[in-house]
Order: C-alpha cells, then structure tokens, then sequence
C-alpha cells in the first residue's frame, strides 16, 4: 500500500457534519445513498455537502436487498444510479454494493447464484460511467461469494470488513484475500461511532488532480503545398558570358545546353543524379537547381 488513507463510510444514524472525522485524519467519506428500491438516506445531501466543506472524497454506497435475485438486482441498481445522480456523486468516484445479511437480503443462496446476482447489479453500475466496488464482512465474502469472478471482472474492488481486537489497522491481522480495495477495521474509530476504513489501493486520484495533465500529442505542421511551374533564372557563371549549363534527360544523361543569363519557364522538378532539377521543355531539357534561382 502506498499510502494510509483514511475514510468513514455514515448514514442517517452518523451526524450531518463531517468535521470531527475530518480533525481525526479522515479524507474521504462513502455516504450510504440507498436501501432495495425504496430507501433514500434523509441526511446524505447534507453529510456530502460537509464533506465537501472539508475538501474530502465522496463515494455512495447501497444497501442490498435483492439476495440472489437478477431482475430486482437491477433494479436496485437503477434506484442506486437515479439517486447518484440527484446527490451529484462524481464519475470519478465509487459506487459501492452493499451486500450483506439482513431481513431484506438473503444471502443463503449458492456461492454462483449470489454472484450472478452481484455481478448484475455491478454491471448496471458500471454501464452508467461509475467505478463499481463490493462491500461485505471477509467471512462472507470468502464463503458466500466468488469473489475470483468479481475481481477478474472489475479488479481490485473488494471492501472487507474484518475487526481485529486492537480496533485499529493492524496489518499482521489484515483479512488475507485477493481483490481488496479497502479495508474496514473497526466499527468506532477514534470512539466517534463510525466505521473506520482504511484505502489499499488509490481511489479517488486522476491524473489530472495530481497535476499531471494528459499530455496532448504534438502535431506535426501540414507539409506547404509544393509548386510545381515557375520561372527561373540562369545567372552568370563565374562572370563569364559565355558560359553555358548542360542539360539532362529524365534518366540522367546529359544532353544540350543553355546559355546564362537567361529565363525559363519550368514545368516540374525532380532529383536526377542526386540533384534537384527544373524541367524547362521536353523530357530531355532539366536544368540543375544549383545552377538557377527561382524568380516567380
């Protein structure tokens, strides 16, 4: 783990404020957002607005309550999603599944039968832009849910509760298993009636909150369109009038020749014998450049 990061994850029964969770090192809150289909928490706009207050994360999170149902699974999902939306959670942020035993939500299913389940729910959560996580005690999710599905699926996205005795992030206690994002270690941290979570993996931070801008690909200047008719001129060799250039065919024979000091209409150019030359007449009358100026 690169670094220790703190967050709270409250509900209606935690206060509106966040500001004794923030004093006591927490930098990010997961604000329980809704319960099946019909449950919005009273009090998460205003525990998000405090979290914002104290410039921490916000994540959401649901309670489950479709068991090992698909067709309600995507449903709560749908509840869950509408919900994101009116509380405004970031795409950059987790919405987190909730699923764990209560007397809404049975979890006595076969280990494929609650995945499949899950695994709709994550899906819809995920179809909609979000970063999808699993939440559940490390007791259940070892043995009620395969967990090997949903990490090769979504990666490191489990969050797992296990209290070692000391209530505090003990890592010689850490509950061994693959896949786990966060781990929730104690149910009153620092005495505050709240669970405490410690992040494994960095969830909140793009590039572009590190300060690393995605940098754009540089493009290249569009080539100036080349011409290809002109005039050119034939000065004066070496002050002497009577000097002449020698002309060369297409294949780089040399033919007739020219007299300086003159000007001549060019059609094309190309390289002949490794110089660039001026096409003035037939195929067999290109002039060196070396020896002309473009004047037009």
């Amino acid at each position: 783990m690169s670094s220790k990061e703190y967050l709270v994850d409250v509900s209606a029964y935690q206060n509106t404020s966040m500001a004794s969770y923030h004093a006591h090192g927490a930098t990010g809150i997961i604000v329980k957002g809704t319960e099946g289909t019909w449950y919005r928490n009273p009090s998460a706009s205003k525990q998000i607005a405090s979290a914002h207050h104290y410039h921490m994360w916000v994540h959401m999170y649901h309670f489950a309550n479709f068991g090992h149902s698909v067709h309600q699974a995507k449903l709560e999902a749908q509840a869950c999603l509408a919900e994101a939306k009116r509380l405004n959670i970031s795409k950059k942020r987790y919405l987190w599944l909730d699923w764990e035993e209560s007397t809404q939500n049975y979890i006595q299913g076969s280990r494929s039968v609650n995945t499949k389940a899950i695994l709709a729910f994550m899906a819809e959560i995920k179809k909609a832009g979000y970063k999808v996580g699993l939440y559940s005690g490390a007791y259940l999710l070892k043995n009620n849910v395969d967990t090997r599905e949903v990490v090769k699926k979504y990666g490191t996205c489990l969050w797992a509760a296990s209290y070692p005795s000391s209530g505090v992030a003990d890592f010689d206690v850490f509950p061994s298993m693959n896949g786990v994002a966060m781990w929730q270690f104690t149910d009153n941290w620092h005495g505050l009636n709240v669970d405490g979570n410690v992040a494994l993996i960095n969830l909140h931070y793009t590039d572009e909150a590190k300060g690393k801008a995605t940098k754009k690909p540089i493009e290249k200047p569009k080539p100036k369109p080349v011409k290809k008719t002109g005039i050119v001129y034939a000065p004066v060799i070496n002050h002497n009038p009577n000097w002449k250039i020698r002309l060369l065919d297409s294949d780089g024979h040399y033919t007739k020749y020219i007299k300086t000091n003159t000007r001549w209409k060019y059609f094309d150019f190309k390289t002949i014998r490794g110089m660039k030359c001026y096409k003035i007449g037939t195929d067999t009358q290109w002039v060196p450049a070396k020896y002309t100026k473009i004047i037009e």
